[in-house]
């Protein structure tokens, strides 16, 4: 398992390099034990790449990157396998899209936890820079259907549009932007 996490660490390094820090929101059923081990794990390998990942709560508002996680209960925590999901979403400022999800089965929750954070890491290495950019075009458009007057155009978009503001005339003039 270590050469697999080493490599789409790196893989997940060089799509990255242009980001800053994803905040990340963790979310998980505390009153299952096999959920909170698995979690507090997962949490653990997340926090050890603090070059890509920051763990944020959910009274900071302010995060990226949402995994939610869940385990079956054990009914013999010694000899039973942690049977775990996950869902990540990316967090937009005004919508939250989804990025991946999987089903992992392992005999400890540390098992798990690292069949997650590879599983997560390739999501982000494939479908990051698509959810940041698609998300930006539905704020935007929304923006200007809502609104009679300009709005600003988010960072992922201002190269191609070559402009911080907008208005709708002026955007359906070049186009619109697909997804």
């Amino acid at each position: 398992m270590p050469k697999a996490i080493a490599s789409i660490f790196i893989l997940l390094f060089s799509s990255v390099s242009a980001w800053s820090q994803i905040k990340v929101l963790t979310i998980a059923d505390e009153s299952t034990l096999s959920s909170k081990s698995v979690m507090t794990d997962l949490r653990s390998k997340i926090s050890n790449q603090p070059k890509l990942f920051t763990l944020v709560s959910a009274k900071d508002f302010e995060y990226g990157l949402v995994i939610m996680a869940d385990c079956m209960a054990q009914k013999q925590q010694k000899t039973d396998a942690f049977v775990c999901s996950y869902t990540t979403h990316y967090a937009g400022a005004a919508s939250k899209t989804f990025i991946g999800g999987g089903i992992y089965v392992g005999a400890t929750s540390n098992e798990v936890a690292d069949n997650f954070l590879v599983s997560i890491a390739q999501d982000i290495a494939e479908r990051w820079k698509d959810m940041i950019r698609a998300n930006a075009i539905e704020n935007l458009d929304a923006c200007l259907l809502l609104t009679q007057s300009s709005c600003k155009v988010l960072e992922p978009l201002e190269s191609e549009l070559k402009t911080k503001i907008i208005n709708l005339s002026q955007y359906l003039q070049r186009g619109g932007l697909k997804k």
